[in-house]
């Protein structure tokens, strides 16, 4: 991904003439946020946190989930925000689909359909066991980020592009962080494990099972709640900035890219 967007830089796939003033005031922001994105997706799947969560604790596991859900997806799509589409004439099946599973409401409910899906209990202990499973969730959870996010930043726009309005995304995210919410607090509260193999785990750091959960409920609640308030609040403050002089800036940074 680091060597396919490096590329896109060098052909100009994304090039310093895209409009980023919906998010930035400088393009050198995109490939700070985007590899700042591919880092934390490292850093969930090669790191301790991958080894803790899969073997011992149910918390380290939802801090993963977390990170590929709700952290990375966001940006790596603000790593190129404000790229130009291909010729809509391309791929125009694909286009078709991707733009409905990414209308902000059908994005709420199969991210959250995608998260509520891999907890119940007896796919969530298989994921634990069978390698394949669990490569297939952490892809789900990836691509349902993409979705999800992919109305907020809307990434790639051209003349033609309908944009999603600042009041919609706000509702989507505020809608969104419900399902995650209410399954934090069944975990925190739950008064026995809800998962046979980490009721079965070696403990580690003197942590029972069940406090175990009751972490990882806080981190899902905690940690979700914190990030869709952040982006919320991001949308929000963009209702006060000023539409003319963000044009101004794109018509600047045009000419000077032209010359």
């Amino acid at each position: 991904m680091a060597a396919g967007y490096i590329i896109a830089m060098r052909r100009g796939t994304i090039g310093p003439d895209d409009d980023v003033t919906p998010w930035f005031r400088h393009q050198r922001w995109r490939p700070v946020l985007f590899f700042a994105g591919l880092l934390i997706t490292f850093i969930a799947l090669e790191s301790p946190i991958d080894r803790g969560g899969d073997d011992y604790l149910f918390s380290l596991h939802m801090v993963q989930h977390m990170m590929l859900m709700m952290v990375a997806p966001p940006l790596l799509l603000l790593g190129f925000a404000g790229a130009r589409p291909s010729p809509r004439e391309r791929h125009t099946t694909l286009r078709t689909v991707w733009w409905a599973v990414t209308r902000p409401w059908p994005a709420v409910i199969i991210f959250n359909a995608v998260l509520l899906l891999w907890h119940i209990p007896s796919l969530y202990d298989t994921t634990l066991t069978t390698v394949p499973v669990h490569i297939v969730e952490h892809l789900s959870f990836i691509g349902a980020g993409i979705i999800v996010w992919w109305p907020v930043v809307d990434p790639i726009r051209d003349d033609r592009t309908v944009t999603v309005s600042s009041l919609t995304k706000i509702a989507a995210l505020s809608v969104a962080g419900i399902p995650p919410t209410v399954l934090g607090i069944v975990f925190a509260l739950a008064p026995s494990p809800l998962y046979s193999f980490y009721a079965q785990a070696p403990r580690l750091w003197g942590l029972s099972a069940l406090t175990d959960q009751q972490y990882g409920g806080v981190i899902m609640l905690g940690v979700g709640n914190i990030v869709y308030f952040i982006a919320i609040l991001v949308v929000f403050m963009r209702l006060f900035s000023d539409p003319g002089r963000d044009e101004e800036l794109a018509a600047d940074r045009i000419a000077e890219a032209l010359h």
